[in-house]
């Protein structure tokens, strides 16, 4: 009798210790279960660089201007653009920083398909910078922006955020993580 209680109770035992090393491993590279979205990846474009979400890629830009644009890959608009997007302009030979700004705004206050929510004083990388948030209506879909003007030597750079208006609350997180992580 005492034999069948101790081979039971290594059964038991064995059982045990399996399942807690199949739920629990000790060994191996467990990388895979972290979500790309929650690991970081250093990008660097034009002598800027920063930090973004590991689910986010370099993106093309339909600007000009800009100098730098990572995206998450999807979802994509009607123009097949990434919506959610931080894109970084550059603007030679540009006036003031405030005349730029309000120059800008001033434009975009004048069509029915923006609508401005917020322009202020901030700070950027300590210095002293300008923010606007806004919405604007493209082909019947809200986007919601956040862009930030600063001035590095003579030349003035907008950080531009952008994601559709139903989802930007969300996201807004990682803007800032985006942004706070720049570097000129």
């Amino acid at each position: 009798m005492k034999k069948i209680i101790g081979i039971g109770l290594l059964i038991i035992i064995l059982i045990v210790g399996v399942s807690f090393l199949v739920n629990f491993p000790i060994f191996g590279n467990h990388s895979e279960d972290v979500n790309a979205s929650q690991q970081s990846v250093d990008y660097s474009e034009n002598g800027i660089s920063l930090s973004m979400p590991g689910d986010w890629v370099s993106a093309d830009s339909k600007s000009n201007e800009s100098v730098l644009a990572v995206a998450k890959p999807d979802p994509k608009d009607s123009s097949g653009f990434s919506s959610i997007n931080l894109n970084i302009e550059k603007k030679s030979k540009a006036r003031s920083l405030q005349s730029e700004f309000n120059s800008n705004y001033n434009i975009l206050s004048r069509n029915s398909d923006f609508n401005i929510l917020f322009m202020g004083n901030v700070s950027f990388n300590g210095k002293p910078a300008m923010e606007a948030e806004y919405t604007s209506v493209s082909d019947n879909v809200t986007k919601h922006h956040r862009a930030i003007w600063f001035q590095e030597g003579s030349d003035l750079y907008v950080i531009l955020c952008s994601a559709p208006d139903s989802q930007y609350e969300e996201l807004k997180g990682t803007f800032d993580f985006i942004i706070n992580s720049i570097k000129m």
